[in-house]
């Protein structure tokens, strides 16, 4: 039997739940969250489903096993780094799955390097790197081919950011040269996530050998989209509909979401011992570069000095 634990369950913990108790293999999972309502809507959830899991809903740390085989942790970011040595303290577990933003503060971010021994491995659960579609285009097209990569409609720059930040280095194995915030249209207050704020405008990073990549999100709604300059091709990429395709070529394959991506995921490790996730030393440092941007506009835009910004 494999042990997992979930920390969080608000909407990113509740879909790696749903896809583990899909999952064929034999798991026990424990489930920690402090709201009330969160743990009601699994059990709601869990009720509705023909289920033959051994799930274990809690609401303390106190109450976790002393080992597990996975840890998967979905808090919010500004609860993060404090909940992850909670439960280190408590448990010795093989291997981690942190969901990003990893923190909305630079000292805190540095002290995840010591948290990674912890662990046998550890990723950050950036998920287009084990998306199929993402995997058949990276065979089918050099990275050193292309001289930008434009990501359009992405909502909330400061959640999302790292997602394609994260994927273009990793995909070239170097980290950017800059990240600056070229239209900085509005820090706002979040509506999806209360307490926490993100901005509309345009993130634009450059790598060694002068590769641009362009994230924006605007005030106006947009369906997301990526489009890939690849010398004298324009790859566009439609995620919801699975295609990759320029005038000459087209790529199919399953663009999966996180409640169909995570059962698959923790098998691939269990099978292998590794997945195509970014490890956490390397995660930390792609972070570190899009946070310290994050901060400095921040305070300009705001007049004011502070080291750790609402982010998640």
């Amino acid at each position: 039997m494999t042990k997992i634990l979930i920390i969080g369950l608000g909407r990113i913990g509740f879909y790696h739940f749903q896809s583990l108790l899909k999952s064929k293999s034999n798991l026990k999972l424990d489930c920690i969250d402090i709201s009330k309502n969160k743990i009601n809507k699994v059990k709601n959830y869990v009720k509705k489903l023909k289920n033959h899991k051994k799930i274990r809903l809690l609401n303390s740390f106190e109450k976790i096993d002393k080992k597990y085989d996975f840890l998967i942790h979905a808090t919010n970011a500004d609860v993060r780094l404090k909940t992850l040595q909670k439960v280190l303290s408590l448990s010795e577990i093989k291997f981690g799955i942190l969901e990003k933003n990893l923190s909305g503060s630079l000292i805190e971010l540095r002290k995840f390097y010591d948290l990674n021994d912890k662990f046998k491995k550890c990723w950050v659960n950036t998920f287009r790197h084990e998306s199929t579609i993402w995997k058949k285009f990276k065979k089918k097209v050099k990275i050193d081919n292309i001289s930008l990569i434009e990501f359009r409609g992405v909502q909330g720059l400061a959640c999302n950011a790292i997602h394609a930040i994260d994927l273009v280095s990793s995909w070239k194995k170097k980290l950017p040269l800059s990240i600056e915030i070229s239209n900085l249209e509005k820090w706002y207050k979040s509506k999806k996530r209360i307490g926490f704020i993100d901005f509309h405008g345009e993130i634009e990073v450059i790598f060694p050998d002068n590769l641009r990549l362009l994230i924006r999100g605007h005030q106006r709604y947009e369906d997301l989209i990526c489009h890939v300059h690849e010398k004298s091709k324009k790859w566009t990429l439609s995620e919801i509909n699975g295609t990759f395709f320029c005038k000459t070529d087209k790529i199919n394959a399953k663009f999966e979401y996180q409640s169909e991506m995570t059962s698959k995921l923790i098998k691939k490790i269990i099978k292998y011992g590794d997945c195509d996730l970014p490890r956490l030393n390397w995660s930390i440092k792609c972070h570190d570069i899009l946070l310290k941007t994050l901060l400095k506009n921040w305070n300009i835009w705001f007049n004011t000095s502070y080291k750790k910004i609402p982010i998640t």
